[in-house]
Order: structure tokens, then C-alpha cells, then sequence
């Protein structure tokens, strides 16, 4: 990042209070967030998506969005705003932090400022922070990852082992666990539930189908199996969630 003149604007908490809403607004520096617990629902002009725990949201200067807390299982997050000389042309709107680097790097800045630390002393961790969501983001793009990402969508309904996948990309189950580990920082089962837990909330989030017809059309077996996941993952059960949309 040398030679890109770079500086933090703020950095904070959003803490979890139901009620909780942003309206339509845009800022003139880039703004990340990370949700810690509990659920945001976020609208852009490209459409609707709901951010869980484990996600982190990049938004583009002068991007307009709106935001606003579950009433029921209200967002915890920590955020900075930030300005960069650099394009950041890849970095996707929403991605992925499996291993929970990128928020845990947002909640030191986010005390630091909080104490008094100056926007100049926290700039050594607001530039590992833009560093891990290049690297985030660099996991999204990268042609091996997305060729496997894009084969588990497309037969994400159908019972898929682990076999089926190395064999697939033609390794050994160890080689191919290993590797894709290393370059998407989760194993390849737990990418293929991500999928099939966000193809189900998705469902919950835009139809008015029974839980027992989204549980197997995202291959997630049964409606309990279905229940038993999203309370592992999201803290709460589908039927919640659907109640809470249906408020909003």
C-alpha cells in the first residue's frame, strides 16, 4: 500500500438494541463491518440480503444502503470508516470471515479508538484490516476455489461426500482437504453447508414454502437437521427468523 495515501475516519461499535435503524444514506469514505451476533438486514439499489455472524459487509464510497437490526435478535457489530488512495476493484460487497481474523483486527481498532488512541497510531491495523479483506476477497476470485464454489451450487440439492468432491477435482481426500483449507480457510464440507444454509435462508427470506420443501431443495435432509444447523450457525431457529421478516 505504499505511496496510497490512506487514513481512518472512525471506528465503533453497534450495539444490540432491537429497534435499530439506518435509513437510506451513503458516506463519502468506505465503510466495513463486521457482525459479531444476531442478524442485519441490508438494502442496496442491486436488492436485499441479510448479514449474519461471520459476514462482513464493504461499502463503497458514496454506495447508497440502508440497514436495520432484527427485532428479536438484534446486531452486534463493529465497524471502521476509512480513506484509501487504492481502487479496492475486487472486494465484493459481502464476504466471508470464516476464521474470524478480519473482526477480531475491527474490534482491536474499534477499543483503540474508543480509548483515545489517534487515527495516525491506529493505522498499522487499518492496514492489516484492508490487507485481510484483500486476502478475503482474493479467495472469492481465485479460479480454483470459484471452479469448486460454483460445482457445489449447482448440485448443492444432491447427497455430496467429500469423495465426490476430490474425486471431482481428480486428488487425493487428504491433498484436497489440505488445500482447500489452506486457500478458503474452512474444509470443503463445511463450504458446502455454508451454501446449502444460505440457498435455505434465502428461501425463508423470499417464499412462503413450509420448512419441510426447503429443508431437501437446499439438501439439508429434514426440517429438524434444518433447525439443528441454523441454530448452530445463526443462533436461532428458522422459524424465528421467518417470523422477524415477516414483521419487517
Amino acid at each position: 500500500m505504499k505511496g496510497n495515501p490512506i487514513s481512518l475516519v472512525c471506528a465503533g461499535e453497534v450495539l444490540p438494541l432491537g429497534d435499530w435503524r439506518m435509513p437510506p444514506h451513503s458516506h463519502s469514505f468506505h465503510e466495513l463491518i463486521c457482525v459479531l451476533s444476531g442478524f442485519l438486514r441490508l438494502r442496496t439499489a442491486d436488492g436485499e440480503i441479510l448479514a449474519g455472524h461471520g459476514d462482513a459487509l464493504f461499502y463503497r464510497a458514496g454506495m447508497v444502503h440502508e440497514e436495520i437490526a432484527q427485532r428479536d435478535d438484534p446486531v452486534s457489530a463493529v465497524f471502521i470508516g476509512f480513506r484509501t488512495g487504492e481502487l479496492l476493484p475486487s472486494v465484493p460487497l459481502r464476504v466471508e470471515d470464516g476464521e474470524g481474523r478480519l473482526r477480531q483486527v475491527l474490534s482491536w481498532l474499534a477499543r483503540d479508538f474508543r480509548n483515545g488512541r489517534s487515527a495516525t497510531d491506529c493505522r498499522g491495523l487499518l492496514i492489516a484490516a484492508i490487507d485481510e479483506l484483500r486476502r478475503l476477497s482474493a479467495g472469492v476470485d481465485d479460479p480454483w476455489i470459484e471452479e469448486i464454489r460454483c460445482y457445489m451450487r449447482k448440485h448443492y440439492r444432491e447427497e455430496l461426500a467429500l469423495a465426490d468432491l476430490a474425486d471431482w477435482m481428480r486428488m487425493s481426500r487428504f491433498a484436497f482437504v489440505r488445500k482447500f483449507r489452506v486457500m478458503a480457510g474452512c474444509t470443503p464440507m463445511e463450504q458446502l453447508r455454508r451454501i446449502r444454509l444460505n440457498e435455505a435462508r434465502n428461501m425463508i427470506l423470499t417464499s412462503g414454502l413450509p420448512l419441510k420443501r426447503i429443508a431437501p431443495a437446499c439438501g439439508l435432509g429434514d426440517e429438524y437437521q434444518l433447525s439443528k444447523l441454523f441454530r448452530r450457525y445463526y443462533g436461532l431457529p428458522p422459524s424465528r427468523m421467518r417470523a422477524w421478516l415477516k414483521k419487517g
